[in-house]
């Protein structure tokens, strides 16, 4: 009997530290994510070209506030929606690994987003890290 109490005591602890890690992982407001920026070219399905710039991160980042598009698995690639300024800054990036604060962000809703999630205001690292 004591030796079955150990065991699930073990296996409880373990369950918490898992739990408590992957939230420490949750992409909040303002919280930055880095990976390999690229530019993906694609089509929508009523036939108009997409060009999205997306980061596609080491470790999968769940979001905290998820929504009903969210996926069972945490998103690894991030449209990032950019402007015509912001598009000449990630142009000569692409293929690099960069840093990004994300503002506003949310899971990909339409087949207009390119990748898991959508980053719809960000801007550089402050301290002007890429």
């Amino acid at each position: 009997m004591t030796m079955l109490r150990i065991i699930f005591l073990l296996a409880a602890l373990l369950d918490m530290s898992a739990n408590s890690s992957s939230a420490d992982e949750l992409l909040r407001r303002g919280e930055a994510i880095s990976g390999e920026l690229r530019l993906v070219r694609t089509t929508h399905p009523n036939g108009t070209p997409i060009e999205a710039y997306q980061i596609s991160v080491d470790h999968p980042r769940d979001l905290a506030n998820r929504d009903q598009f969210c996926g069972d698995t945490p998103p690894v690639t991030f449209h990032l929606f950019a402007d015509e300024g912001q598009r000449k800054k990630l142009d000569p990036l692409l293929g690099t690994r960069i840093t990004v604060v994300a503002d506003k962000f949310f899971c990909s809703e339409t087949a207009w987003h390119v990748g898991d999630a959508v980053v719809i205001n960000w801007h550089f690292p402050e301290d002007g890290s890429r």
